[in-house]
């Protein structure tokens, strides 16, 4: 039985703080503890201990807090990266699963698939992610690695050229821009009237923002997203902020903090694992067709224009 995902290719920084006490809601401008990530986003220092809604998996925490130089002989060298998802195999097998490849990764380009199993990074045995993730970082981009791996039962060899280890929000991108966004599940609406369903917001631009009351970069995105509301809502445009918070917690924080756009609460964390909503805030950009035209990770004052011009052209398509 195969176990836990972890993602390679991802590396978040924690906040300094902790998410508020359940209920605890402050409106915009009150003195909180400001993020400590560069670009404004909040990562929850708590996982779920089921896994369902957790904010990062052990081996994106271990990225985080490995130093990704220290490792390389030239500490001016970029750090490598593969670009694949993982999950650890069930006792008595061997090797480590892939789960999923990033899309435009090095490990696309050298024909690696969901369902290969990697046994040998060079002369690196492997055995769990984070044996892939300490071999992987320990070389740097533009290196050749021999990855030999398990097909169907058969043995493979394949060489891959490491590439650069992309920002976050690169690697978001590349994971579901031009892909058709991954449908909503077990979400119920906590303020506006809104059917919880991508199928539903279908024929409709949809703005998705991932929130948590306690995050003081998304209030910073509040009123960019009621602006958007207020403009361009006649047009077509649905705009839906996705909270783990329950129904009534989310519905009390969306009305402390002015939200007027609709709110659904995630309490499961399914629709949130989905969309990899492992730092907050988080936007998607979702065209008439249900396709991800945009992603931005953290408050980015800079991004803001250039989405604007994009929701008026994706509002100008029938």
């Amino acid at each position: 039985m195969r176990g836990t995902r972890f993602l390679l290719g991802l590396s978040l920084i924690a906040c300094s703080h902790q998410p508020a006490s359940p209920g605890a809601v402050s409106p915009p401008g009150t003195a909180t503890t400001a993020p400590s990530t560069p670009t404004g986003m909040s990562v929850p220092q708590t996982t779920a201990a089921a896994g369902a809604g957790s904010a990062t998996s052990p081996v994106i925490a271990a990225q985080a807090t490995a130093d990704p130089v220290a490792a390389l002989s030239d500490s001016d060298a970029p750090r490598g990266w593969l670009g694949v998802e993982l999950e650890a195999l069930g006792t008595g097998e061997a090797g480590v699963g892939v789960a999923h490849v990033v899309p435009h990764s090095p490990a696309e380009a050298a024909g690696l698939a969901a369902g290969d199993v990697i046994v040998r990074l060079d002369n690196d045995a492997v055995s769990t992610p984070s044996e892939v993730v300490a071999a992987v970082s320990a070389r740097h981009a533009g290196v050749k690695v021999a990855v030999m791996l398990k097909r169907a039962g058969a043995d493979r060899l394949v060489a891959v050229n490491l590439g650069v280890f992309p920002e976050e929000t690169d690697l978001m991108r590349m994971n579901f821009v031009d892909r058709p966004a991954p449908p909503f599940e077990a979400l119920e609406t906590a303020k506006g009237n809104l059917t919880p369903t991508l199928a539903a917001l279908r024929g409709q631009v949809v703005v998705v923002e991932f929130w948590a009351s306690w995050c003081v970069a998304c209030r910073a995105m509040i009123p960019h997203m009621n602006e958007w509301h207020e403009k361009y809502a006649a047009r077509g445009l649905r705009i839906i902020g996705i909270t783990n918070d329950p129904v009534a917690r989310a519905a009390t924080a969306a009305s402390d903090l002015g939200m007027e756009y609709a709110v659904a609460s995630d309490e499961t964390g399914k629709t949130s694992s989905a969309y990899q909503a492992h730092a907050i805030p988080l936007v998607f950009v979702i065209d008439r067709a249900g396709t991800v035209r945009d992603v931005m990770i953290g408050y980015d004052s800079d991004r803001f224009p250039g989405m604007d011009d994009l929701l008026r052209r994706l509002l100008a398509q029938s």
